[in-house]
C-alpha cells in the first residue's frame, strides 16, 4: 500500500470517490476527484469481466462473483489514480428498479401566509407515501418474482411551482396553489441489500445509489433536451435500460432483459461456434474487421436480434409515455450500442410506428464528452460503453452541489424523518 496516497484527512476523504458501474458483462470503476468548482476529474479506469452467473435481469445473482470481479477492477483504477478514495456511488439497474415522478398539488388556506419549512416538510411527506405505494403496486404487478418489497434507492425535488410559476425554492413565497413533483427511485430490497453486502466487502462506504438511465439522462441533457425533453436507452450486457426527459425533468425510467448477451447467444448458435467466439466476432464486427462472408452472416443475425430490441423500447415508451407527445431526440450508450445496426434501425424509424411522436425521431450515439461537469485525465475512456459510469460520476458531484439546497435539504429531512 506504500504506493497510495490513503485519503485520512477530512477535507481528502469527501473530495475523492468512486463510481461503481456494475454490468452484466463487465465492471466498471472510476476514481474521481471532485474539483473547487464542482467539477470532477477522473484519475483512474478500472474494468473486469463479470462471471456468466454473476447477474441475472440485471441484479447481482452472485454477490462472491461480483465482488471478485469489483475487486479487480477497483484495483486497477486505484492503482492508476494513486490513491484509494472511501467512498462509492453504485448505480443500480434491473427490469424491477421503478424510477418515476409524483407530484402533489396543495389548495392553501392562507394563500397570504409565506411557506416555510414546515409547510414543505408535510407536503414532501404526502408525496413520498404516495411514491411508495406506487412503486409497491408496481413490484406486486411482478408477481412471478414472488412477494418483493420496495425500497427507496434515490429521490429528487425536480419541479415546484407557485401559483403555476416555476421557482427554485417556494419558501418565502405566498400564493394560492403549491405543487411539487418529486423523481423517485425503488427497487426490491433484496437487490439493495446485495449491492451494500458487495460494498461492505470492498470496504468502501455506501455515499448513494442511483438509476443509472436517471443519472445517464441527467449528465448528458443539453440546454434542447431539458426544453424539449429527450429518451434516453443504454444498452447493456443483460438489460437495456431508457429514461424520459420532458417537461424539464426526468418523468419516468423503465428496464427491461434483453442485451448485448443475446446477440451474442444467437450468434453462438447460429454460427456453430463457442460463446467466445461469438463474442469475439460481434466485437469485430462493430470494429468492421470481419470477413466479407462472416460481415453478411453476423449482420444479418444481429439485424434481426435489432429488432427485437427495439420492439421491447418501443413497449417501454408506450408504458412511460401516458397519453403525451414523446420527444423526437434519442440520445444511445452502453456496450450494445456499438452495433451499426442499432442507430441505422433507429433511425429508420419502422420501430416507432404507432408511437406519439410528433415528427420522426433522430437518434444518436453518446460519446464521453457528452457528459457534462466531468474532465478525463486517464484517456481510457473513449466509447459509448464509458458514458454510464461517467454518468454514476456526474451524478455524485450533482448530490454535493444539492446538499447545499434548501429544498433539497428538507427533502433529506424528511427521508430520515421516515426511516427510508
Amino acid at each position: 500500500m506504500s504506493k497510495f496516497r490513503l485519503l485520512r484527512r477530512r477535507d481528502d476523504y469527501y473530495r475523492h470517490f468512486t463510481a461503481l458501474d456494475i454490468g452484466t458483462d463487465l465492471i466498471k470503476v472510476l476514481v474521481v476527484r471532485r474539483e473547487q468548482d464542482g467539477s470532477g476529474t477522473v484519475l483512474g479506469v478500472g474494468r473486469a469481466p463479470q462471471h456468466p452467473s454473476a447477474m441475472s435481469g440485471g441484479a447481482i445473482a452472485d454477490i462472491d462473483a461480483v465482488i471478485d470481479a469489483a475487486n479487480g477492477a477497483l484495483e486497477a483504477a486505484e492503482d492508476m489514480a494513486g490513491t484509494v478514495p472511501g467512498q462509492a456511488i453504485a448505480g443500480i439497474a434491473g427490469e424491477l428498479v421503478k424510477g418515476f415522478s409524483s407530484s402533489v398539488q396543495s389548495a392553501r388556506e392562507r394563500p397570504d401566509g409565506k411557506v416555510d419549512r414546515g409547510e414543505m416538510r408535510e407536503l414532501l411527506k404526502l408525496v413520498e407515501k404516495r411514491a411508495l405505494r406506487e412503486a409497491q403496486h408496481l413490484l406486486e404487478l411482478d408477481r412471478g418474482y414472488g412477494d418483493l418489497e420496495a425500497r427507496l434507492v434515490h429521490s429528487s425535488i425536480t419541479q415546484v411551482r407557485m401559483d403555476g410559476y416555476p421557482v427554485s425554492t417556494p419558501i418565502g413565497f405566498q400564493g394560492k396553489n403549491l405543487d411539487i413533483t418529486v423523481f423517485n427511485t425503488f427497487a426490491p430490497m433484496t437487490q439493495i441489500g446485495a449491492i451494500e453486502s458487495v460494498l461492505k466487502e470492498l470496504d468502501l462506504e455506501l455515499a448513494g445509489a442511483v438509476a443509472q438511465p436517471y443519472a445517464l439522462a441527467r449528465a448528458c441533457a443539453g440546454k434542447d433536451a431539458w426544453e424539449q425533453g429527450a429518451i434516453f436507452v443504454d444498452i447493456g450486457g443483460g438489460t437495456t435500460d431508457v429514461a424520459l426527459l420532458r417537461e424539464g425533468g426526468v418523468e419516468g425510467t423503465r428496464m427491461f432483459n434483453l442485451g448485448g448477451r443475446a446477440f451474442t447467444r444467437r450468434l453462438a448458435l447460429a454460427m456453430g461456434v463457442t460463446y467466445e467466439e461469438a463474442e469475439a466476432r460481434k466485437l469485430r464486427h462493430s470494429e468492421g474487421l470481419l470477413s466479407p462472408d462472416q460481415e453478411r452472416q453476423v449482420r444479418q443475425l444481429v439485424s434481426a436480434d435489432v429488432e427485437v430490441l427495439l420492439q421491447g423500447l418501443a413497449l417501454c415508451l408506450r408504458d412511460l409515455n401516458r397519453g403525451q407527445v414523446l420527444p423526437t431526440s434519442i440520445f444511445v450508450c452502453g456496450g450494445g450500442s456499438l452495433l451499426p445496426e442499432v442507430i441505422q434501425q433507429l433511425n429508420q424509424n419502422a420501430w416507432s410506428q404507432g408511437l406519439p411522436f410528433s415528427r420522426p425521431p433522430q437518434s444518436r450515439l453518446l460519446r464521453p464528452h457528452d457528459v457534462m461537469n466531468l474532465k478525463d485525465s486517464t484517456g481510457e475512456l473513449q466509447t459509448a460503453r464509458d458514458v454510464g459510469p461517467m454518468g454514476l460520476a456526474n451524478h455524485a458531484l450533482r448530490v454535493d452541489a444539492e446538499d447545499k439546497d434548501m429544498v433539497q435539504s428538507v427533502m433529506r429531512g424528511v427521508l430520515k424523518a421516515m426511516k427510508v
